[in-house]
This record gives C-alpha cells, sequence and structure tokens, in this order.
C-alpha cells in the first residue's frame, strides 16, 4: 500500500512539472482525481497554491478509497469547475415542476 501511495505522490509531482508557469487569470488551484470505479471526475478545492493542494492530497485519496473508489489519475491544475462531481451515467439534479 505505501507503494501505492508512493507512486500518487509521484504522478502529482510529475503533473506538476509539465503544468504551465504563467498566470492563468484568478483562478484558484484545484485537485483533480479521475476513478475508474465509479467512473467519475472529482474536484476538491479551491486553493491558494499547488503547495497547499498537494498537502491535502492525501486525505482525499484515502476518503475516496474508504468508499471503495480505485483511482486512474490525480491532477493539481488551476480551474473553476462548474461541477465537483461528474459521473458518467448519471442523470442531473435539476427539479421539474
Amino acid at each position: 500500500m505505501l507503494g501505492f501511495y508512493l507512486f500518487c505522490i509521484c504522478v502529482v509531482v510529475l503533473s506538476l512539472l509539465v503544468q504551465p508557469t504563467h498566470s492563468q487569470g484568478q483562478e484558484k488551484w484545484w485537485v483533480e482525481i479521475i476513478t475508474n470505479f465509479p467512473r467519475c471526475t472529482y474536484y476538491f478545492g479551491p486553493f491558494d497554491s499547488d503547495k497547499e493542494a498537494l498537502t491535502h492530497t492525501p486525505g482525499y485519496i484515502e476518503d475516496l478509497e474508504s468508499e471503495g473508489a480505485k483511482r486512474v489519475s490525480i491532477i493539481i491544475k488551476r480551474c473553476q469547475p462548474s461541477q465537483l462531481t461528474i459521473c458518467e451515467g448519471e442523470v442531473s439534479d435539476t427539479v421539474t415542476d
């Protein structure tokens, strides 16, 4: 299990190294975790820095694993997600009268 966590940390560090360094406006940093079971994309944040996001990432991984999720990738990036959880095949929670 320790090896798996080390692998995840390496993926995060590599994603930080390939991120462009120029400013992207006022967008905050977010942790994006894509799982293959269930097939979902989760966003955690916002954070003021990539280092702050990286510090919180292990807790998010632990929470998703405790719910039975299997990870595909972890990316720390600047963005403004319109939804915090996006699952494949999930029906929108819109209310109709």
